[in-house]
């Protein structure tokens, strides 16, 4: 788990987490902890930015970054270069990600945003052939995890490609230490909650006819297949279930132009893990074990229950 949260952290530096001064022996504030404890186990060419400042003792400000990563075997063998407009680092656990801290344990804490990421690798060029304009993207997270009680929180997981889409995440586990590794948490994490906003604007009109030409179909078409499956689960549904997938089944049908964002969510009566994904087949367990909503400002009461004739 620790050389996971160790890719993860090199991957901010690869798009600005870096600075150009070299940070005092007995450094206090973010922005010295970060150069004295964390660049020197990451590698860039080459790195720049036009103002930072510190935010505390864990967080830092900087802006108008440019970061060049080497050539690699990861990157193609090609220089690629990363543009930040502002990275704000509110709290970083510094002391789990310096070099000589234990194996195997995780950050417990971090909170940052990442304003205006733009780039030329394959990362940002993957939706060229589908027709999405590479627009910057704001990145945002911001995560704890308790320690002694064994619970993670992650308040915000929010990924925007501007004037395309927005995809946030939030959720509350049980069983997930600052020891879990991702086997050990798919086993003992149980989910006490959990939100998912897709507040889409233009993505889908793009992405769904390409996914549809790739199968030989039109849009309407591979959106049909969706909502007839989900007809066929719908129909021995009722109550808070049934509403809940009108919901879904709306946002699917207006994927060309949706009226607003789809928000799911789940609170189980129980904390639920894997093993209770069974359950699901069991009429309206959806609402009544999984705790499932789904709200859409432009919900028609049917649309479940109508397929693809609903389009």
């Amino acid at each position: 788990m620790r050389a996971v949260w160790r890719a993860f952290l090199g991957a901010l530096i690869v798009v600005g987490l870096a600075l150009s001064a070299s940070a005092p022996a007995m450094a206090q504030n973010g922005l010295e902890r970060f150069e004295r404890d964390i660049k020197p186990q990451l590698e860039l060419k080459k790195f720049t930015y036009a103002s930072g400042r510190p935010l505390g003792d864990k967080g830092f400000i900087l802006n108008d970054v440019v970061a060049i990563v080497p050539a690699s075997e990861a990157t193609g063998d090609k220089e690629s270069t990363v543009k930040i407009d502002k990275l704000t680092v509110e709290e970083l656990d510094f002391d789990r990600l310096k070099k000589d801290t234990k194996d195997g344990t995780s950050p417990r804490f971090a909170k940052l945003r990442i304003e205006g990421m733009t780039g030329d690798d394959e990362l940002f060029s993957s939706l060229d052939s589908y027709g999405v304009p590479r627009v910057p993207v704001d990145l945002a997270l911001d995560y704890r995890i308790d320690s002694e009680a064994k619970v993670l929180t992650l308040k915000t997981l929010e990924i925007d490609l501007r004037g395309q889409a927005k995809i946030a995440l939030s959720l509350v586990m049980d069983g997930i230490s600052d020891k879990s590794d991702m086997d050990s948490a798919k086993d003992s994490g149980r989910l006490r909650s959990a939100s998912l906003t897709l507040d889409d604007k233009e993505l889908l009109a793009k992405l769904v006819p390409a996914f549809a030409k790739e199968d030989g179909m039109t849009g309407k078409e591979l959106v049909g297949g969706a909502l007839d499956a989900l007809a066929g689960f719908a129909q021995l549904q009722t109550g808070e279930t049934l509403k809940a997938l009108d919901a879904v089944a709306s946002f699917l049908s207006d994927w060309t132009a949706p009226k607003g964002p789809l928000v799911l969510g789940l609170k189980p009566t129980k904390t639920a893990g894997l093993d209770d994904l069974d359950k699901i087949a069991v009429p309206n367990a959806l609402s009544t074990i999984f705790g499932f909503t789904a709200t859409y400002p432009a919900t028609r009461a049917g649309a479940a229950k109508a397929g693809a004739k609903g389009q």
